[in-house]
């Protein structure tokens, strides 16, 4: 069984979710990054970066001195967990550098930018002018994908892939959080209505469920 360590961002519910939707067995165990728990000595053990999530699978590779195999970053968290499950990361897609390049684009640029919106959100006297720029710098890379999207079923073609499930919890966590700069993209409001009805996800973003 895998375990999971993770909390409730955007990179923590990618692991989640797609745990949820390969179906492989797990046990989740919440990080409260409030608390500080990512920074205990138990946990750096795992990441010494302190950051989530991570998985340990007593079932992957041989390690050299017989530990679990550990494993960091949400982006090769699901790569991984494509490869084990057979599942979410077809062939064709699996090479090809385009699609790569895409799901690196949402994790690191998408997502970073919305780290900084709530970032500044939170501070006690919030630039506001700052956090515009942000939030409308975020816009722009959900006008792209809304125009990308006009021709695609999903993020990566007209197969649900593991770019969904990359790409899915950040447009929840802005549209719960800032929804007003996700606002203008019909073409993801209507891929997130279908990936968002999907059981798999319906758990995965449930951090009670695990």
């Amino acid at each position: 069984m895998i375990d999971l360590y993770a909390a409730p961002t955007s990179n923590g519910l990618r692991a989640k979710i797609m745990l949820d939707e390969t179906g492989l067995d797990y046990r989740l165990h919440v990080v409260d990054l409030a608390a500080k728990d990512n920074q205990s000595p138990e946990y750096l053990k795992l990441n010494p970066m302190g950051l989530i999530p991570t998985i340990v699978d007593p079932d992957g590779p041989a390690s050299a001195d017989g530990t679990p195999f550990t494993l960091s970053q949400s982006i090769a968290i699901l790569e991984y967990l494509a490869e084990k499950s057979g599942r979410f990361l077809p062939d064709h897609l699996a090479t090809d550098i385009h699609f790569r390049r895409d799901i690196l684009g949402i994790a690191t640029d998408m997502t970073g930018v919305l780290m900084a919106v709530f970032t500044i959100g939170r501070m006690e006297n919030a630039h506001k002018p700052t956090m515009d720029d942000f939030g409308a710098r975020f816009n722009r890379y959900m006008k792209y994908w809304d125009g990308l999207m006009a021709d695609r079923k999903c993020v990566g073609g007209d197969e649900v892939t593991i770019a969904d499930f990359a790409f899915y919890p950040v447009v929840y966590r802005a549209k719960a959080v800032t929804p007003q700069f996700t606002e203008g993209c019909p073409n993801i409001d209507r891929w997130y209505a279908e990936i968002g009805a999907r059981p798999g996800v319906q758990k995965g973003v449930d951090f009670s469920q695990g």
